[in-house]
Order: structure tokens, then C-alpha cells, then sequence
């Protein structure tokens, strides 16, 4: 008798986990497709977002490279003006804005979390006094002093990208201004060490303004740090520690905040950069100016002031420019004539760059074309090797960039984008 009830005790047991075993089952098939439902919803929401950014910056670009492209025909067009500082705060503040919408960009859509530094020959002394002249107004409206020392031993010309060193420091002097107020703001730059062609250069910012927790320290760069008193400053919350410190690694720089717990702030920004060689100054200068015949470029573009814009760097490098405003009359023109380069908008109405120049290389294949674009390259780079373009550059482009481009391609005709 007892193996009976024994029996139907486990038996009923045995029912009993059964029906959980399925009643669980269930119930994580629909936690899963709730889940899996979540995931693609937050999923479209990314891309969505990433759309939304490719196409913002894509509009910023086309105003900026105006503004930029015009600052720097003002420049030339009136030489007097080459030393205004409303001119050079102008320039610098779309230089600024032309690399932090890349960076931003550029950091939205790679999850490899990598921004590739521009090695260029720059004044460091010219662009640190910009960057100070631009926070002039912050200065002033909230009574700060701000106080600039610049240590003679560097050189004056140096290899780096200024665009991503300026936007770094305009971020800690942003921070040393949000929490001073009717105080002092120090900025220093100087030589730590010079070891054969590198030199290490301290770029140090404190200041004696309210002081700063631990906790503040460690969100200093957060995007929304203290929100009550952001709404009083002028730079508001500048980017978060992510991007600066990929921006930071990106020209072998480090972020350093000193322990420390007396009133005010410190925070420095470390960097080695490689001094000026002989033979770069020549090398930049380039070869457009030959001897014998002008070097020709045809610019294809839908926008008159890019047009204008290209054309005046050009014509200064003693190229013979020609310039029209869609694809169709491009492909005629170079079926009738040699060119050594061509500049090839790609978002143009009718026939755009990447149908241009397809056709283009149908019955030409040696002239180099440069697609000059403020699409997202991310989204391109299959269609512009498809197509047959040699490169591109994203506008607002540096004129330096753009002519290193064109020589190397010229000085190189056998070279394909890889």
C-alpha cells in the first residue's frame, strides 16, 4: 500500500514539474520575443539616430564651408586684414566647428572608437593665441580674467592636428570658465622635455574659481554636468569624457587632473609632437607652379560659391580652372580636353558625382578626379572605389589638405584610391 501512495506522490511531483517545465518555457519564449522585439526597436532607433546625424552634419558642412571658404578669400583678397583678430577668431572658430562635427560624426558611426589624427605643419603659437582671442566675449560677460603665458623654447612650427588639439583645449578652458566666476582663469603652455625631434608640451589650465568635489572632478566632462549652473555659463557643457579622451589618444596626448582638495581646479593636457624636418616647408610648397604650361583642373559643382571658392585656391596656385555647374557638361568637357585634375561635387541634382564620373571612365581612365563631398564618407566608400575616384575630402576642406591631394596625384598619375 505504501509503494502505491509512494508512487502516485511522485507521479503528482512529476505532474507538477512538468507543467512548470512548460509554464516556464512559455513564459521565456515570450520574454524573449519581448525582447528581441525591444532589440529591434532600439536597433532602429540607433540607425535612426545615426541617420539623423549624418544628415545634420551634412547641412552644418555646406553654410560652414561658406563661411570658411569666404574668411579665407577675405584674407587674401585684402592682405591688410591677414592680422585683424575678429578674422582669425572667425577662421578659427569654423576651423573648430569643421573638426568637431567630423569627430562627432566620425565617432557615431565606428564602433572601433578610433579618430584618425591629420599630420599637418602648423603655427602651434598662432593657433593657441586664436583659441585664447575666441574667449574673449566669455571672459568679459563673466568678469574673468584670463591670463595666457606661452613658453618662448617651443618651436614655433610643429607637426599635429591643430583641429583636434583645439577642440580638446576648448573644452578645458570651457570647464575652467564654468566654474569661475568674477576670478582667474591660467593658461600655460610649455616645453616638458625635447628628446630628438619630439617635443613634449604641457598644455596646463587652473583656476581659482568655486571649488571643485571629487565627484565633479570625476564628471568634469560629462555632458551634463551640474545643469543648474551650466544654464549661467557661455560654453555650456562642452563634450563628454568619451569623445575627449578619444580625441586625446588620437594625438598621442593624455588628460591628466591632479588629487588635490584646495579650492580651485587643475587639469592638463599632455602631448608629443614631432618638430618641423628641412625638406617639409619645400614639400608643401608643391609643384603646381611648373615650368612651361599651367597645370588645367576642371571643378564640377552645382554651388556657385563652392565654385568660386575652389576657383580661387586654384587660380593662386596657377592653375588654368575651368568650372561648371553639373555632370552632364563635366563628361563634354573632358571628352574635348586634358585635364591633369578634376574636383567632383557628388550630391548634385540630375546626374550626380558618382554617375559623372562613372561615365567619365568609360572613355578616360588617367585623369585623376578628387570627390570633394559633405556627405557621410562612411556611406560612400563602396560607390566612390566603384566609381573610379582616385579620393575625396570632406568639406569644409583645409586649402593645405586639398592641395597636398591634388600634387600627390598629379605627381603620381599611375596612383588609384586603394
Amino acid at each position: 500500500m505504501l509503494y502505491y501512495i509512494a508512487g502516485a506522490i511522485l507521479f503528482a511531483i512529476f505532474l507538477f514539474l512538468w507543467f512548470q517545465n512548460i509554464k516556464t518555457k512559455k513564459e521565456l519564449k515570450e520574454k524573449d520575443i519581448r525582447l528581441q522585439s525591444l532589440f529591434e526597436e532600439t536597433d532602429k532607433q540607433f540607425h535612426l539616430q545615426q541617420d539623423l546625424i549624418s544628415i545634420l552634419s551634412q547641412e552644418l558642412r555646406t553654410p560652414l564651408y561658406g563661411i570658411m571658404g569666404l574668411a579665407n578669400l577675405l584674407e587674401e583678397e585684402y592682405p591688410e586684414l591677414k592680422n585683424d583678430k575678429n578674422l582669425k577668431s572667425l577662421k578659427f572658430s569654423g576651423d573648430y566647428l569643421f573638426t568637431l562635427i567630423n569627430n562627432v560624426l566620425h565617432i557615431n558611426f565606428l564602433n572601433s572608437e578610433e579618430v584618425t589624427a591629420q599630420n599637418t605643419l602648423f603655427n602651434l603659437k598662432e593657433v593657441i593665441q586664436n583659441l585664447v582671442n575666441s574667449f574673449s566675449y566669455a571672459t568679459e560677460n563673466s568678469d574673468n580674467t584670463l591670463h595666457f603665458e606661452f613658453d618662448p623654447e617651443i618651436d614655433k612650427m610643429i607637426n599635429g592636428d591643430f583641429g583636434i588639439l583645439s577642440q580638446i583645449l576648448m573644452n578645458l578652458m570651457s570647464n575652467a570658465l564654468r566654474f569661475t566666476k568674477n576670478g582667474n582663469v591660467y593658461f600655460s603652455v610649455t616645453l616638458i622635455k625635447k628628446k630628438d625631434n619630439i617635443s613634449t608640451i604641457s598644455f596646463k589650465i587652473n583656476h581659482d574659481g568655486d571649488e571643485v568635489s571629487v565627484e565633479d572632478k570625476k564628471s568634469i566632462y560629462q555632458e551634463f554636468i551640474n545643469v543648474k549652473n551650466t544654464k549661467r555659463t557661455y560654453l555650456g557643457t562642452g563634450i563628454n569624457s568619451k569623445i575627449v579622451n578619444i580625441l586625446a589618444q588620437s594625438i598621442n596626448g593624455e588628460i591628466i587632473i591632479p588629487e588635490n582638495t584646495h579650492k580651485g581646479s587643475e587639469y592638463a593636457l599632455v602631448v608629443d609632437f614631432k618638430e618641423q624636418t628641412p625638406d617639409i616647408e619645400e614639400t608643401n610648397q608643391g609643384s603646381g607652379s611648373c615650368s612651361g604650361a599651367p597645370l588645367k583642373a576642371l571643378i564640377v559643382d552645382d554651388n556657385k560659391l563652392n565654385l568660386l571658392v575652389a576657383d580661387k585656391i586654384l587660380s593662386k596656385e596657377h592653375f588654368d580652372c575651368t568650372t561648371v555647374n553639373n555632370g552632364f557638361d563635366a563628361i563634354e568637357l573632358v571628352k574635348k580636353n586634358d585635364y591633369n585634375i578634376i574636383l567632383m561635387d557628388i550630391n548634385m541634382p540630375k546626374l550626380n558625382g558618382i554617375g559623372t564620373t562613372k561615365r567619365i571612365r568609360e572613355f578616360n581612365t588617367k585623369v585623376p578626379i578628387i570627390a570633394l563631398t559633405a556627405v557621410d564618407i562612411t556611406q560612400l566608400n563602396r560607390q566612390i572605389v566603384q566609381a573610379g575616384l582616385n579620393d575625396y575630402i570632406i568639406k569644409p576642406y583645409n586649402k593645405s589638405h586639398l592641395l597636398e591631394m591634388i600634387y600627390k596625384y598629379i605627381n603620381n598619375p599611375e596612383m588609384k584610391n586603394g
